[in-house]
């Protein structure tokens, strides 16, 4: 035997082994320390899973306590690998010490919905979460935490993580008591607020905003907390101060909200229709019913089957598409209960606006003269627009007409005919004004990569890649050992 090169592989085996146990020394250790300390570190480009410096210079800076809710079990959400940005970051917000954080799984704790929502007002399901400070509450819905960006084959290419910048500005919505709100108009014959729009000032509340009610005639001009004013069903026309009111809260950007059930009044409503006349918007003194009787209530021609407009399809990038949401194969049909009509009204100002119909009756429907001092005595007929919006691109105000009032009163409610036309009328709330505070947090994305594999043979090659290579690598080094080690 050649004693040098014994001496040279003792010399490499007893360094082998001496590398190997101060590994193990320093290894063990460490795996143990860090098993009772929680770090991680993201390193990804756009930081998607850690707070950003806005949320966490606010909460370091807050010294009011928020109740911090997620209606799930949270450790059900860590084991999703899609909601890793979420559970990530719920980690980091029950951190900081204005948080009080709890997890509670409505499934198993059921009586949670009832003590968060005692009145029924923010609507919680599974998933959702729900901040409190003080009296004020505020929901952010679970739907609403990513976006995600998909093919025509409907798989998904990208996934906006947008939950932070919703629960930091809930947050900071229920520290400030921030609630923006809606005002019905009242001084013409129109229903009480407290009586008749009791379930309908819950909905407003669910989408956070707070319903009261205001006289013009007393006031000197619209509160600066008004973002949204509703006249539902007025008996008589506004005044002229009154106009000049809502024509100068217009002007800043004010959102207008008009209700115009009809009315058999021998009454013209001059100033209202002045308003909508200036959105480019004309008002038909009518009732509209439907002669086809498989489109109507049996025993009420009045109260009728209508469609939502479809503007998804459109080219003017102007539109703001309101009713796509709510059209499907499968959802319930829309109905409208007497209401009057509404046309394109071609004012000198008409370059200015975006006008859009939202509801459409069948062409099957008339418009039967009521109410007014100057009715048309001939009918209209075909299909007729119950309600559009239209939206002043100069001074950004909006304005919002629909045909009636009865089916935001309770009494219809309960009916159950006007789900859709009701979830149509709060789309256009939020359109009109967002009640989420926008703290600025742009969205996260975390992008999905695929491989695609066209044919068997493709499919053999990535198999042999993936998993018959580093079995080669292996053996080959194996080998490379046992020639060396007896040589």
């Amino acid at each position: 035997m050649d004693v040098k090169k014994s001496k040279k592989n003792l010399k490499f085996t007893t360094i082998a082994w001496i590398m190997a146990a101060m590994l193990l020394i320093i290894i063990i250790p460490v795996d143990i320390v860090a098993s009772k300390i929680d770090v991680s570190l993201d390193l990804t480009p756009n930081r998607v899973y850690s707070l950003s410096k806005t949320t966490s210079d606010y909460l370091s800076g807050l010294d009011e306590k928020v109740d911090f809710y997620i209606l799930a079990d949270l450790d059900e959400i860590k084991l999703d690998t899609e909601l890793l940005a979420l559970s990530s970051m719920l980690d980091e917000y029950r951190e900081y010490d204005c948080i009080n954080f709890k997890d509670i799984d409505p499934d198993k704790n059921p009586d949670i919905i009832d003590e968060l929502n005692p009145d029924g007002y923010l609507n919680l399901t599974k998933g959702d979460i729900v901040v409190k400070c003080g009296e004020n509450a505020k929901r952010i819905p679970g739907n609403v935490m990513y976006y995600f960006e998909t093919d025509e084959n409907n798989t998904t290419q990208n996934a906006y993580f947008q939950g932070e910048n919703y629960i930091t500005g809930a947050i900071k919505s229920v520290v400030e008591g921030i609630m923006p709100s809606v005002y019905f108009l009242t001084g013409h014959g129109e229903k009480s607020l407290d009586e008749n729009y009791t379930t309908f000032r819950k909905n407003l509340k669910n989408y956070n905003y707070d319903a009261k009610e205001l006289n013009l005639v007393t006031e000197d001009a619209v509160p600066e907390d008004a973002k949204i004013i509703i006249v539902a069903a007025p008996q008589t026309d506004i005044t002229e101060a009154e106009k000049a009111k809502l024509e100068s809260f217009m002007e800043k950007g004010g959102n207008l909200s008009l209700l115009m059930s009809p009315n058999d009044a021998d009454i013209d409503y001059t100033n209202i229709e002045d308003i909508m006349n200036q959105y480019g918007i004309g008002m038909d003194y009518n009732i509209v019913s439907e002669t086809d009787s498989s489109k109507h209530v049996s025993g009420d021609d009045t109260t009728i089957m209508v469609n939502l407009v479809d503007v998804s399809e459109t080219d003017d990038k102007s539109i703001t598409d309101l009713t796509s949401p709510l059209i499907s194969g499968d959802s319930i049909t829309p109905f409208m209960t007497a209401s009057r009509s509404f046309f394109e009204y071609q004012g000198e100002n008409r370059s200015d606006l975006t006008i859009c119909p939202l509801i459409e009756t069948y062409d099957s429907a008339i418009g039967k003269p009521y109410g007014g001092t100057e009715a048309d005595p001939d009918e209209i007929a075909g299909i007729l627009y119950l309600a559009a919006y239209s939206e002043n691109i100069i001074n950004d105000s909006k304005l919002v007409v629909m045909g009636n009032a009865n089916f935001i009163d309770d009494q219809n409610l309960e009916d159950g005919y006007e789900i859709i036309p009701l979830n149509l009328y709060l789309s256009t709330i939020t359109w009109m004004y967002n009640s989420d505070i926008d703290m600025g947090i742009a969205s996260k994305i975390r992008t999905y990569d695929y491989m695609e594999l066209k044919s068997k043979e493709d499919t053999n090659f990535v198999l042999i890649t993936l998993y018959a290579a580093p079995v080669i690598v292996a053996a080959a080094g194996l080998l490379i050992w046992l020639k060396r080690r007896h040589s």
